[in-house]
């Protein structure tokens, strides 16, 4: 019964003991994270500008391929101006998973002096590869409020949900990367994996067509996943001017809380055998 007694009290401060953990090391994770992001355009002549033609380039190739050549439902009623920003404001969530997750296999593979060499807490190595992501979030973000002025004349009030809708996704996105780079380092094969998974994600998310243009059988099922669930959200808050729906918002916060505590258990649990496998 002791036993039993201690093990529910150890859940229970799991969470306390990680927020506390990560707290304590936000200088780290900022100083990390800042000199991801402005290593990954040292030396090169663009520098910032290709975050932002990346992105827009991709929004013009998706919006010609489903608003002009497949005529999605969306690009239909509202042309292909609208149907761009809309396009848009479902992208940017699923941009910056993508961006995360598809990183995270290969993470502490290509940084093992920081696991065999020095005594490092290298769980900062996920959480500032999803600061990053963040940061390039933010310049999608700057674009997409740009072109919501140029179409509409203003920005939606419902905007000031972002952080809102936004919480449950870091949350989900944090897990994951935990999870995919402890797994990683012992299964060097899961980084050629996760491409085609995001790809098959992309189309399963709701992005390019509104879940209820759906038969009534299959929305269930989109639902479940948690990007279709921001992607709806996303196009609530910047096109349509409507607070984002609760029970989306419940259902994400809860699988995000969940795969963020699950995933750093899991590394927490398995980075005492990283040195031996690098």
């Amino acid at each position: 019964m002791s036993l039993l007694r201690l093990t529910i009290v150890n859940i229970i401060l799991f969470p306390m003991r990680v927020s506390r953990n990560l707290w304590s090391r936000r200088e780290l994770i900022f100083h990390f994270t800042w000199r991801d992001f402005v290593g990954r355009y040292r030396g090169a002549h663009l520098g910032l500008v290709l975050s932002i033609v990346s992105p827009l380039f991709l929004l013009g190739v998706y919006t010609f391929a489903f608003g002009v050549f497949f005529k999605s439902p969306i690009a239909k009623a509202d042309g292909t101006g609208p149907f761009a920003l809309t396009l848009f404001s479902a992208l940017v969530f699923y941009n910056f998973f993508n961006e995360a997750v598809s990183r995270a296999p290969k993470l502490l593979i290509e940084n093992p002096n920081y696991i065999t060499k020095v005594i490092f807490p290298v769980e900062i190595l996920p959480v500032s590869a999803v600061g990053v992501a963040l940061l390039h979030f933010m310049v999608s973000i700057s674009i997409l409020l740009g072109g919501i002025i140029l179409a509409f004349g203003a920005i939606p009030l419902s905007v000031l949900w972002l952080p809102f809708v936004l919480c449950p996704l870091i949350l989900l996105t944090l897990g994951i990367c935990l999870f995919l780079s402890a797994l990683g380092v012992f299964l060097r094969d899961i980084s050629a994996i996760i491409p085609p998974l995001m790809m098959a994600l992309l189309f399963a998310s709701a992005i390019f067509f509104p879940i209820s243009s759906m038969p009534d059988g299959t929305q269930f099922w989109l639902l479940l996943n948690p990007l279709a669930c921001f992607s709806e959200m996303g196009k609530s808050i910047f096109i349509k001017n409507e607070a984002p729906s609760m029970p989306l918002w419940g259902y994400c916060m809860s699988i995000g809380l969940v795969c963020f505590f699950a995933g750093y258990a899991v590394f927490d649990r398995l980075k005492r055998s990283f040195s031996d496998s690098l």
